[in-house]
């Protein structure tokens, strides 16, 4: 009679622990987003791999869409919550039937243009990406094919309605020329929707013909055609559309029944969302196994973007696309929406304020950006908020100092010297007791000490000192001089050549009665570093 009550006793706690863990799952509400295979959407793809499974509200799946106008098509039908989208397609949406809003961004910058040898034979483009700049070397191209083949250069953007049209049309506003959308042969170049799966096949196709072709698509897609060489990428929006933080692109919509009836879970995706872009960016400033394991999660829902093309997208000292700051940024949408309607591509502007709901906003996607590339050191009980907010916009855009092909080129010259330690020793020792006056002058001097001469004067109330160190923490340039010349041995050198921003030590400053702290950032070179950049500020 006992066995049998266990055992009964058994069934009944099976079932009942059965029942609660059904209940709660059952509790969860379905959050369905819809996107396009874009490096633009990446945050969404790695929240659902990494995160999916720890969501206590949401019960996250994401599809993928064949092209822009069916994953408009299905979004409005209402079957599902999110879309991961273009920002001038969701206006264009918005006005049609304002039943979303935009809850979010998926990334900052991010698209490029690629063009085919036709186009290159007269463009003549630098061997480095990052030496690529808008200049109007495309634009002439443009001009000349034009007139040798009396058509216009065809140029393959995701949808009329994209943010890369817009970017498009800057730039050829930008060098005098203009451009025909979908129809018209009078302009030098011709805007034609090409999916972006379609896009290497389009230039390759073009490639065969014997005819002058470009394209203008979001990331990793000019990088495909680069690494399997069959293009080239010309240029990349971030230097079309300069914007503080990275120009608006791709964003999260979310219909208005989602919003009101699934607010927690949608809240909850949206969170992880932010997560997810941090650990992209943790994972391109770290590579080796860190960045193969973000490749192969994407990979398993876009297996055309080869693992060779995602890391190049994602190249830290490239820094052309972001997932930082994915809250709503009503100004950076407003300055796409203006030129986006200036340029016809949309017909009239949307009420940006009650297309935004900024309710959704996290706190991590901007208060941890600066934690996770970097880490204060010392006197940490002195750093207030605001000193923390000032180090963490500096941190970014020190890390962008370190892009600079100058400052690249300086440290790649440096390296290629392959100088003893015993020798930068030897050079250190003299340069402490005075010496070496001729190598300060010309440290102060060299394209990368005048560089850093320029940034440390634009706003000398702020910076105290700049200087730039080889793979082995022997000075490459500087602005003014540094009391050491070997700065191998010191932690704001040895942290930051094995990729990591570190903020040192907050001292405080007699003269100005004020803080005073280094940072220092890895210089990149092909998603290897290859030495270091350290800037000193002061009142803070």
């Amino acid at each position: 009679m006992k066995k049998q009550i266990t055992t009964l006793t058994m069934l009944i706690t099976i079932c009942a622990v059965f029942f609660v863990s059904y209940s709660a799952a059952s509790e969860k509400e379905t959050i369905k987003a819809i996107y396009i295979p874009l490096a633009d959407h990446y945050p969404g793809i790695v929240a659902y791999e990494k995160y999916k499974d720890k969501m206590e509200k949401a019960d996250y799946k994401i599809e993928r869409m064949k092209s822009w106008s069916l994953l408009r098509a299905y979004f409005m039908s209402g079957e599902v919550d999110m879309a991961y989208l273009v920002c001038p397609m969701a206006m264009d949406m918005f006005a049609e039937n304002p039943n979303f809003r935009w809850v979010s961004l998926l990334h900052r910058d991010g698209n490029a243009l690629a063009i085919n040898e036709l186009l290159n034979a007269d463009v003549n483009l630098p061997e480095k990406r990052i030496s690529r700049k808008p200049d109007h070397k495309v634009a002439e191209a443009f001009t000349a094919a034009k007139k040798r083949t009396k058509e216009p250069v065809e140029c393959g953007v995701p949808s009329l309605l994209a943010t890369h049209t817009v970017v498009l049309y800057k730039y050829l506003k930008d060098h005098g020329i203009e451009m025909n959308f979908g129809v018209g042969k009078d302009k030098d170049v011709l805007a034609i929707a090409v999916p972006p799966p379609e896009s290497p096949a389009f230039l390759k196709k073009n490639n065969a013909r014997n005819v002058p072709a470009s394209f203008e698509q979001s990331l990793p897609w000019a990088d495909v055609v680069e690494t399997q060489g069959f293009g080239h990428v010309a240029w990349y929006s971030k230097d079309v559309m300069p914007w503080p933080n990275g120009h608006v692109e791709c964003i999260a919509i979310a219909t208005d029944k989602c919003i009101k009836e699934k607010t927690a879970a949608l809240g909850e995706v949206i969170y992880y969302i932010h997560q997810a872009g941090l650990d992209i960016e943790a994972a391109r400033r770290k590579g080796g196994s860190d960045m193969i394991a973000i490749s192969d999660m994407i990979r398993r829902h876009i297996p055309e973007h080869n693992q060779e093309a995602i890391i190049q997208s994602l190249r830290p000292d490239l820094n052309v696309i972001n997932y930082f700051n994915l809250n709503v940024d009503k100004a950076g949408l407003k300055q796409i929406m203006d030129y986006a309607v200036e340029g016809g591509i949309l017909k009239k502007a949307i009420n940006i304020d009650e297309f935004a709901d900024e309710s959704f906003s996290t706190k991590i996607t901007k208060v941890n950006a600066a934690a996770l590339v970097g880490k204060f050191s010392g006197n940490a009980d002195k750093i207030t908020e605001k000193m923390q907010k000032i180090l963490e916009r500096e941190m970014l855009l020190i890390s962008k100092w370190a892009t600079d092909p100058i400052v690249i080129e300086s440290v790649k010259a440096q390296n290629a010297k392959d100088m003893s330690l015993e020798t930068i020793k030897a050079i250190d020792k003299e340069w402490i007791a005075g010496g070496q006056k001729e190598l300060v002058e010309s440290l102060q001097n060299n394209k990368a000490g005048l560089f850093l001469r320029e940034k440390i004067l634009s706003n000398k109330d702020f910076y105290t000192e700049a200087f730039l160190c080889d793979a082995k923490g022997a000075v490459t340039g500087e602005y003014p001089k540094t009391s050491d010349y070997w700065q191998g041995d010191e932690q704001k050198f040895t942290e930051s050549i094995i990729g990591k921003v570190y903020t040192g030590p907050l001292l405080n400053d007699e003269s100005t009665k004020s803080f005073s702290v280094q940072i220092s950032v890895p210089v990149m070179d092909s998603g290897s570093t290859i030495g270091v950049l350290v800037v000193g500020l002061k009142s803070l």
